[in-house]
């Protein structure tokens, strides 16, 4: 396939090469095509596959404002991994599909989890969520609304939603395992992931249906790409219509806990009328509704999705060097999510004139995405000019349906409006950039670039109906209110707030000759709620035989608090003792807690190292071996998190600052990271004959975070404290536990590819290291178990190794059948230890047999073995 007249008047060839692919890696780029029209990278050059040896194709990559390079001779880690090597993984969304194609970005599904039910945190190097700045076409992606509030990988932090983009779309990936704050902007601390769309012409339809072994899960998705030439000189308008339905999976555990109350004496009255409902004799055996066999009450799984999505992707020539493009879309999940399973033997949650046995909350979401962007690129004096303005937003309306709001009685609702979260963002950006050629000393090529970017972000709460956080008047006799499940966001809760902000960048760099290149840029930001920030980069590459060369950079970089951080409020009522009691997420701009000595929350700063090799050998057995290895070193200083929640009694400051709240907690820069690791990756790649092919890849991480120190408790905090109050860190031990131990160190992929004429057949092993957890229950005389002297105890969860297949044949040259399975041994998650000397139960958060794998840990998934086939369609 080829298409004319690209981007900025250059003629540039899109070359596809062989036929579909099982999960490759990214040393070898096999589909080289030109970026978006869109994207502010340089340009591309024409691939020319006899000039690479046997195919393999330069790509313009993120991270780089130069010439294109292949993956061996860039100063910076990059992964390249096209639409053909994400769809061959079987992965229904597109960051499951990065999950199983990059090897240090790690995302995994989430039950019971809050904001996490509604978007996958995703993270690079084992950093943050919103430590990874997203781009589509090169451009900065709007993050997604709500902040992630449970105890999870992740706390307190926001992520950017990959599945709100359509896999049908995506032409490639690219993500770049290096700090890049001075060249991009904020977050990105870990790296970049940018999403590049499709620009080819003519159509595909796939259609996928697959199911897990347990018999849940059934899947159907329906993804259709078509391209049209728009005119005679390149111009194309590329769109993706995409539907993606799953039933949802259920893994939980026989249910262990008690179902009833044993006498009218142990349920508080739930209304003027209500009557005890159960015989005190058996109530179980009296009420008949739940077997006398084991059985499961809980929800615990993937969640039930409806996705509706529709992308464009065009640009069109307007003169011989001028292009005016667009792209964006429109994305809309209906999720089906579930709360824990609510005991009528639970006088606090229970309302038995409504729900005599017991309810399971129903928690739907809907969350909307609209993104576009606009722009026009030109060459004038040989300089690449690139002026673009866009729009992101992302709204999320939760629900509580088949729960009670249990203060209010027997009068109390069943369903619920719980609120919305909203957050939108506005950019402006310049770009320019020139390749001078030689220049003095410089002997190959000299590129200079320079740009800014205006941004306005805006996150706003609007509360839900009043049934869902009202404090109802049986709340005194210990009935819990707000609807039970999720609560709804409450006057109070209301926000809404802006900022904006400006940068201004430069970019250079140099190749001396054909051995030495070097890299730097400069970047300065300011926003309107916390003042300026200076980021910087150098990157360097040098060649010590046409085979082998040596790569290293630093990266001063920054990540700026989010307005989800600084303009959250939360407020929770709880009844205690017939008080009712508050805990209260203070936002950043409640002018008690400067009162408090605790300062508005300021940039993250990043100083990241990186040092590596990189090879490029043909001819090794009869093929072509590449490998890179690349260690790095990120520093952050005051990294943001939420702290612990300050019990008012314990601190009479805050209590008299604070005197609704039984405890408060707040976003501040209290902690110093450092993470150290290393990153493999090697290919092998040779024909058999004419018409067989082989690849061989072996790619793998590892990295450790630790938190280095923690800032003092402001000392207007401590007034009055008891020296016992005093020894508590804002930062607790379970939160540090969740950015040490609770991803995966260690990730391995492994996959082996051969093509035959119409035949590929693809296997790929994916191996996640050991995480941890901590619960209350655990025992050092449990396996897999170890406790402090404080007999504070943390579960191992062990590594685990999943193995893949699939197998595809193409019946013509536009239709093809694709079979395969993942997971086929069925491998799950070491579960909680919920057993010792016969005992049920031992771990809290085994929840009495609902949530027998952890969700306080990101490793793989707990869905087992998935079963799927797709029809593909050229046209």
């Amino acid at each position: 396939m080829e298409r004319g007249k690209a981007m900025r008047g250059q003629f540039v060839r899109t070359l596809m090469v062989g036929t579909a692919m099982a999960a490759a890696f990214p040393a070898f780029a096999q589909d080289a095509a030109d970026p978006s029209p869109a994207s502010d990278m340089p340009e591309a050059a024409t691939s020319d596959a006899s000039a690479q040896d046997d195919d393999v194709t330069q790509i313009t990559v993120i991270g780089s404002r130069g010439r294109s390079r292949s993956d061996v001779d860039r100063p910076v880690a990059v992964d390249v991994v096209t639409s053909t090597e994400m769809r061959a993984t079987g992965q229904i969304d597109l960051g499951q599909q990065i999950q199983f194609t990059s090897l240090s970005f790690n995302s995994a599904k989430y039950g019971v989890n809050g904001a996490t039910n509604f978007a996958d945190p995703a993270s690079l190097r084992g950093l943050a969520p919103d430590q990874v700045l997203v781009l589509v076409n090169g451009k900065r992606r709007h993050q997604f609304s709500a902040i992630n509030l449970n105890v999870a990988p992740g706390l307190g932090t926001v992520v950017t939603d990959l599945n709100s983009i359509p896999t049908g779309a995506v032409m490639r990936t690219e993500v770049l395992r290096d700090g890049a704050a001075a060249q991009y902007g904020s977050d990105a601390i870990a790296g970049v992931v940018n999403i590049v769309l499709n620009d080819q012409i003519g159509g595909n339809l796939d259609v996928n249906g697959g199911i897990y072994r347990e018999g849940d899960g059934f899947t159907n998705k329906i993804s259709l790409n078509h391209g049209i030439e728009l005119g005679d000189n390149g111009g194309f308008i590329n769109y993706t219509l995409e539907y993606f339905g799953f039933e949802g999976t259920n893994r939980s555990d026989t249910y262990t806990g008690t179902l009833y109350p044993a006498t009218p004496a142990s349920y508080a009255v739930t209304g003027p009328t209500a009557a005890f409902p159960y015989s005190t004799a058996n109530p179980r055996a009296d009420r008949g509704v739940y077997p006398q066999t084991p059985f499961v009450v809980g929800n615990y799984g993937a969640n039930r999705n409806r996705t509706y999505q529709a992308f464009v992707n065009a640009s069109y020539p307007v003169a011989e060097d001028t292009n005016i493009y667009a792209f964006g879309g429109y994305s809309r999940k209906d999720i089906r999510a579930f709360g824990f399973f609510r005991s009528a033997a639970v006088t606090s949650n229970s309302s038995l004139g409504i729900y005599p046995d017991g309810y399971v909350p129903i928690l739907p979401g809907t969350s909307v995405d609209w993104s576009a962007v606009v722009g026009v690129n030109t060459e004038l004096a040989g300089w690449n000019l690139d002026l673009s303005g866009g729009y992101g937003a992302n709204h999320l309306d939760q629900n509580a349906h088949n729960t009670v709001n249990a203060s209010l009685g027997d009068a109390s609702p069943t369903d619920f409006y719980i609120g919305r979260t909203a957050f939108n963002q506005w950019t402006g950006d310049f770009n320019a950039s020139k390749d001078f050629g030689p220049v003095g000393f410089i002997g190959e090529s000299l590129n200079i670039a320079f740009g800014a970017q205006y941004r306005r972000d805006n996150f706003v709460v609007t509360r839900g109906d009043p049934a869902s956080y009202a404090v109802g008047p049986l709340a005194t006799s210990g009935k819990a209110p707000g609807a039970n499940g999720r609560p709804g966001y409450a006057p109070a809760d209301e926000n809404d707030v802006s900022r904006h902000s400006i940068g201004a960048y430069v970019d250079a760099e140099a190749e001396f000759n054909d051995r030495l290149l070097f890299a730097a840029a400069l970047r300065f930001e300011n926003y309107s709620d916390f003042g300026s920030n200076l980021s910087g980069k150098l990157a360097g590459r040098y060649k010590l035989t046409d085979a082998l060369a040596l790569r290293g950079s630093y990266n001063r970089g920054f990540r700026a608090p989010s307005l989800q951080q600084t303009g959250s409020r939360v407020n929770t009522s709880t009844v205690q003792n017939n008080q009712i009691l508050i805990t209260k997420q203070v936002s950043s701009d409640d002018p008690r807690l400067a009162t408090l000595g605790v300062p508005q929350p300021k940039a993250e700063i990043s100083d990241s190292y990186a040092l590596g090799l990189t090879g490029d050998f043909p001819g090794v057995l009869g093929g072509r071996v590449t490998m890179t290895i690349d260690g790095f070193q990120i520093d952050i200083k005051d990294r943001i998190v939420i702290t612990e929640r300050l019990q008012t009694a314990l601190y009479p400051s805050v209590a008299a600052l604070f005197p609704e709240a039984r405890e408060i907690r707040f976003f501040t820069n209290q902690i110093d990271t450092r993470t150290r690791g290393v990153d493999v990756v090697l290919t092998y790649k040779t024909a058999i004959g004419d018409d067989q092919d082989l690849t061989l890849t072996l790619a793998g991480s590892h990295a450790e975070t630790e938190v280095l120190r923690q800032r003092d408790t402001p000392a207007p905090i401590l007034v009055g404290a008891s020296p016992a109050a005093q020894q508590i860190k804002l930062l607790g031990q379970t939160a540090t536990e969740l950015i040490e131990v609770a991803q995966p160190r260690t990730k391995i992929l492994a996959s082996a590819n051969y093509a035959w004429d119409r035949v590929n057949f693809g296997v790929r092993a994916s191996y996640f290291g050991n995480v941890k957890a901590f619960s209350t229950g655990l025992s050092g005389q449990d396996d897999n178990v170890a406790c402090d002297d404080n007999n504070r105890c943390l579960q191992t969860f062990g590594g685990k190794t999943l193995i893949d297949l699939t197998l595809s044949y193409a019946f013509t040259d536009t239709f093809s059948l694709t079979a395969g399975a993942n997971n086929i041994f069925d491998v799950y998650p070491d579960k909680w230890n919920n057993t010792r000397d016969g005992d049920i139960g031992q771990a809290a958060s085994y929840s009495d047999g609902q949530t027998p794998y952890t969700r306080n840990a990101n490793q793989f998934g707990f869905n087992g073995a998935y079963y799927f086939i797709t029809a593909s369609v050229k046209f």
